[in-house]
C-alpha cells in the first residue's frame, strides 16, 4: 500500500503503547471480568486455562471465580465464534457475533470434512446429532458414538463435525472453568441459554468495537481477527467519523479519534500472555507487538505457547505447571535478558501463582 500524505506517520513504538493501552497491558484496569470479556470482544479459550491468565493480566485483583461464576450462571459461554475458533465471551457478544461466522463454518465443512463422511449428507448428520445435544450435554465422543449407529461405515469422530461446526454449540461447565481436565460435553445454545443466535451484530458497529480495543488497525487486521472479509470496505465506509496514521511500512491504519494512544515514550511493564492471546492473535501484521522471528519462536507446530513482554515486545514463552503442592512457572527466552527484567518477570509470575494457585509452593526459573 502506499503512503498516505494525509496521515500522520505512526512509529512502531507507538503503535505498540496505543495497542498495550487498549488491550489492558499496559497499566491493569479497574473493572469486572464481563466488562473486560465485553471490551475484548471474547478471549481465545482453546485452553481451559488461558482466558483466566489473560484477564489477570489485565484486571487489578482478578481472581478466577469471578469468571467461573459468569460461565456458570450462563452470563458467559465457552463457544465457537471467531475465525470458527473457540472463546470465553459474554453471553449476549456470543449470540449477536456467531451468526457472523456460519458461512466460515460452513466453508470450513466442506473443505475438510465432507470427504471423511463416505457419501453421507453433512446437513442430515447436522440434524441428527443437532436433536442429540438438546436432549443432553455429550462428549464429541459419545455423539460420535450415537450417530455411528446410522452412518456405520463413517469413523465416530468424523461424524462429530457437521454439529460442531454447523451447530452453536456451548461448552457446559466445568468444561472452561481453571483447571478442569476431560473432554468438554456440548449442548446447544438453546437448551443452555433458553435462545438462539439470531440477529446477528451489525458489522459497522463490531468494526468500532473492534478499533476501540484493537485499534489503530486496518482492515486486514479485522479480517484476520474476525474470519469474516470486507474490512476494508467497512473502514471506508466509516472513515468519515474515524482518524487515520500511517505506519512504519506505509499501510494506512483507522483508529477512533478519541481511544487513548500515550506516546512511545510510555514505560510498558512485563507482562504474562497465555496461550493463544487477542493481542497475538488479533492482527494481520503482528509486528506491534512481534517480531516474525518471534513468531516463529513461539509456533509449535499445531498452536501458539504462551508469551510474555518485556517494554511491550514479546521476548520469550513460559509454561505454567499447576500441581497438587506445587506450581511452576518457567521462562525460555528468545534473547538474553537483563536482570532488572528477569527480577520484574519473577515478581510477576509469584503475583500470578499467588492469584490462581494459592497455597501451592511457587518454584520459578529459566531456561539456559
Amino acid at each position: 500500500m502506499t503512503r498516505r500524505t494525509d496521515a500522520p506517520p505512526i512509529s512502531d513504538l507507538e503503535l505498540n503503547r496505543a495497542t498495550l493501552a487498549r488491550q489492558g497491558l499496559l497499566e491493569r484496569q479497574r473493572m469486572s471480568a464481563a466488562a473486560m470479556l465485553t471490551h475484548l470482544i471474547g478471549m481465545q479459550g482453546q485452553i481451559h486455562n488461558a482466558p483466566y491468565v489473560g484477564l489477570w493480566s489485565r484486571l487489578v485483583d482478578f481472581r478466577a471465580g469471578e469468571l467461573e461464576t459468569l460461565l456458570k450462571e450462563k452470563q458467559a459461554v465457552r463457544a465457537t465464534m471467531m475465525r470458527v475458533t473457540l472463546h470465553v465471551a459474554t453471553t449476549e457478544d456470543f449470540l449477536a457475533i456467531r451468526p457472523l461466522v456460519d458461512g466460515i463454518a460452513r466453508r470450513g465443512l466442506r473443505a475438510n470434512h465432507v470427504k471423511p463422511l463416505k457419501g453421507a449428507d453433512p446437513d442430515a448428520v447436522h440434524l441428527a446429532g443437532r436433536k442429540l445435544v438438546d436432549k443432553e450435554a455429550l462428549a464429541p465422543a459419545e455423539i460420535g458414538k450415537r450417530l455411528a449407529d446410522r452412518w456405520p461405515e463413517v469413523k465416530p469422530i468424523d461424524l462429530t463435525m457437521p454439529v460442531r461446526f454447523l451447530e452453536p454449540l456451548v461448552h457446559v461447565p466445568p468444561a472452561g472453568l481453571f483447571g478442569a481436565t476431560g473432554a468438554p460435553k456440548l449442548t446447544t445454545a438453546k437448551r443452555w441459554l433458553g435462545r438462539s443466535p439470531a440477529a446477528p451484530i451489525d458489522l459497522d458497529a463490531l468494526m468500532l468495537r473492534y478499533l476501540k480495543a484493537f485499534g489503530p488497525a486496518s482492515g486486514n487486521d479485522f479480517n484476520t481477527w474476525s474470519g469474516l472479509t470486507g474490512g476494508g470496505a467497512i473502514l471506508e465506509r466509516l472513515r468519515p467519523q474515524l482518524v487515520t496514521f500511517t505506519d512504519s511500512t506505509g499501510r494506512a491504519l483507522f483508529d477512533l479519534p478519541d481511544a487513548p494512544r500515550p506516546g512511545g515514550e510510555v514505560e510498558a511493564p512485563v507482562r504474562l500472555l497465555p496461550d493463544y492471546d487477542n493481542v497475538i492473535l488479533g492482527y494481520a501484521d503482528r509486528r506491534r507487538i512481534l517480531s516474525p522471528e518471534a513468531f516463529a519462536d513461539l509456533w509449535q507446530g499445531n498452536g501458539l505457547k504462551p508469551a510474555f513482554t518485556v517494554d511491550g515486545f514479546v521476548r520469550g514463552s513460559w509454561k505454567l505447571t499447576i500441581g497438587p503442592a506445587t506450581a511452576t512457572v518457567r521462562f525460555t527466552p528468545f534473547e538474553k535478558l537483563r536482570r532488572r527484567d528477569e527480577a520484574a518477570l519473577q515478581r510477576e509470575a509469584k503475583a500470578l501463582l499467588a492469584a490462581l494457585a494459592p497455597g501451592r509452593t511457587a518454584e520459578i526459573s529459566f531456561a539456559e
